[in-house]
Parts: structure tokens; C-alpha cells; sequence
């Protein structure tokens, strides 16, 4: 039964991140959350998580209020009362799924207030045109959060930033104040638990701040199948990762029209320091699940474009990142190929790219 003196929660995307979320909220004793697990469902169900975490103990066989395999069924579940909030905690794959389309099921008009805590920069825009009525929060999650089949491992604090987004349809159905309002309220909720959540006034440059690592360290890292330690002790920082950075720096900066941190490069190399850490999208790999190529570096390289920036280094380790990503599509049976890959016979299967191929 639904809990109706408590906030209701919908939670797509039970990875490192979003597993931590929902305890974050469970343990506000405000909230029911309702999961939607796939991969670990049987385990889930069977014995729970096992969590070690340096903001909230070890813990086996936890539960959220309720697990469920789709976003129908926790609609069946909830028995007609609508979501407060839909968390999603899922890998940006456009390739593969639209956001939109994932969460559409759960989503009432003006009622659900949608929280995007997921990578990469303009990943609010089509959400936000499919659900003009609805609220939509944006969050940044600086977090050291992996999941191992159902063992969540959570090494670096939880610090989630939250703000709203905005454009010329939401400004038109919500005031800031009350979008403002509903960010805050959201960070009041999670912040039960978790100490490090803030609201963000400004969420784009705090998505671009961790553009600085996920586009280069996380990129860079997933292609080489080198940890941090790694690179770090091969030189590979500073030979390629310092470069890259340089450039998402420049499109970040000319993007905002005002500079990031002071050293921001430095922090975000120094941010895994000690530890031979893999960024989570060599743990794709390694688990030769699809990475997110274009919300961490295909639309960072498109605002590039756009801005007249070269990026020559960036540019070549985004072709790379989508010549893997085939692989691993075809791999996991998202792609076919043909018998023939001959050019006068076979299209290509992968959407063509708006960006240059060559630097």
C-alpha cells in the first residue's frame, strides 16, 4: 500500500548513483521510493542490496519501499496516485532510448516534478518539450558510486548540486520563483540525509565544471581501459587529458562568458588521487554496456561548433568513442550489421554525426 502521509517517489536507473539517491531519500523517513531495476532485479528482490558507503554504513539486504522491473509497473503499483517526483539516475543514451519516452507512463500533467540527475550538458531540453506543464529539476552528482551486481560500493562523498531549468516554454508556464521554490524543496528533502546537496542557481556552469573530468579523464580512461593511477603514473595525463582539457576549458568558458575555477584542471586530475579508480565509463566497457558518447562530449563538441572553437584533440577521441560505441551496441544486439558492409550497398547504422570527422 501507498503511504499517503509520504512524498512518492519514482527512481529510474538503480545504478551507483541512483542507488545511493534512494537511500538518501529513504533515510529521510519523509519519502516511499519506488525503483525501477532491471539488470539486478532477481538479486534485488532475492536478497536486497549490499551497500558499503562512506556517508551511510554498510548495509545488507536493503530494500527501497518498493522494487520494480518498468515505469508501467510502478504506475500499477501506485494505484492511481501520481508520482511527486521522478528521479532518473540512467545513462543519457539517445541512441538507444529517449528520457522522455522512458518516464512517459509515470508523468502527470503539472503534478510530477521530473529531477534529471544524470551527465553530460543540454540533456534537459527535449524533456522539458515533451512535458511543457511539468517542472523540470536538473542535478549535478559529484559522487564515487559503482555498482557490482547489486554491491554498491560508494568510495567518495555524496555532494549532489540541484537547480531548475529554464527556457522560453517553461519561463511561460512557471515563474523562477516558483521554479526556484521547487528546486530548493527538493534539496530540503535530500538533504535529510545527505549533507553535501545544494541548490545550484546557476546548473550550467556546474555542468560544465564536471564536463572538465567526464569529457577527457572519463573519455580518455573508457578508450585506453587505463585507471587514473594509471594514467597518471604512464604520463597519459599529461601527454593527452591535459590537452583535451584545455579545450572543453575554452568551450566552457566562451560558453558561460565568464571563467570556471582557477585551476579547475588540476582539481579534476588531482580529484582520484591515491586511487587506481575507474571513471564510470571504462566500467561500461568493462561490462560492454553502451557509454554515454554524446550528452558527455558530442554535445559539448556540437556548442564548439557553434561557437567557431577547434578541437582537435576532442574531436578524434569522439570519432574513437563512436566507433566503440557500435561495438558495443552490436554486442548487445541495438545493431545489426549486414552481411556485405560494402559502401554501395550499406548505410551506416549509427546516425550520421553533425561533426566533422576530422579534426
Amino acid at each position: 500500500m501507498v503511504d499517503t502521509t509520504k512524498v512518492q517517489v519514482l527512481l529510474v536507473g538503480s545504478g551507483g548513483v541512483g542507488t545511493i539517491a534512494s537511500l538518501a531519500l529513504e533515510q529521510s523517513h519523509q519519502v516511499e521510493v519506488t525503483s525501477v531495476i532491471r539488470s539486478d532485479y532477481d538479486i534485488v528482490v532475492e536478497k536486497g542490496f549490499t551497500i558499503e558507503s562512506i556517508d551511510y554504513g554498510n548495509l545488507t539486504g536493503w530494500r527501497p519501499t518498493r522494487v520494480v522491473k518498468t515505469v508501467q509497473e510502478a504506475v500499477n503499483v501506485a494505484n492511481g496516485r501520481p508520482y511527486d517526483y521522478i528521479v532518473v539516475c540512467t545513462k543519457v543514451l539517445p541512441e538507444i532510448f529517449k528520457t522522455e519516452d522512458l518516464i512517459r507512463p509515470a508523468v502527470q500533467d503539472a503534478k510530477t516534478i521530473i529531477v534529471l540527475i544524470q551527465n553530460g550538458i543540454d540533456i534537459e531540453k527535449s524533456v522539458s518539450e515533451a512535458f511543457p506543464a511539468n517542472v523540470v529539476l536538473s542535478g549535478v552528482s559529484m559522487i564515487g558510486s559503482t555498482n557490482y551486481g547489486g554491491k554498491i560500493v560508494q568510495f567518495e562523498h555524496d555532494k549532489l548540486g540541484v537547480g531548475y531549468y529554464s527556457s522560453e516554454t517553461t519561463d511561460s508556464k512557471h515563474s523562477k520563483d516558483q521554479l526556484e521554490a521547487e528546486a530548493k524543496k527538493f534539496v530540503d528533502l535530500y538533504s535529510v540525509a545527505c549533507k553535501n546537496c545544494t541548490y545550484y542557481p546557476d546548473l550550467k556552469r556546474a555542468r560544465w565544471r564536471k564536463l572538465v573530468y567526464n569529457s577527457t579523464i572519463n573519455t580518455i580512461c573508457a578508450l585506453t581501459q587505463v585507471d587514473t593511477g594509471r594514467a597518471y603514473l604512464s604520463q597519459l595525463d599529461h601527454a593527452l587529458i591535459y590537452p583535451a582539457m584545455a579545450e572543453i576549458i575554452t568551450i566552457a568558458e566562451t560558453a558561460l562568458g565568464e571563467p570556471l575555477d582557477k585551476g579547475i584542471d588540476k582539481i579534476m586530475l588531482e580529484s582520484d588521487d591515491g586511487f587506481y579508480y575507474k571513471p564510470s565509463m571504462q566500467v561500461d566497457v568493462d561490462k560492454g554496456n553502451p557509454i554515454e558518447v554524446e550528452a558527455i562530449l558530442g554535445n559539448p563538441l556540437r556548442t564548439a561548433k557553434e561557437l567557431n572553437i577547434k578541437t582537435p584533440v576532442l574531436t578524434v577521441v569522439y570519432n574513437l568513442l563512436r566507433a566503440l560505441q557500435f561495438r558495443l551496441m552490436e554486442s548487445r544486439g541495438y545493431i545489426t550489421v549486414p552481411e556485405n558492409p560494402s559502401r554501395k550497398v550499406s548505410a551506416p547504422l549509427l546516425e550520421p554525426t553533425t561533426l566533422p570527422i576530422e579534426p
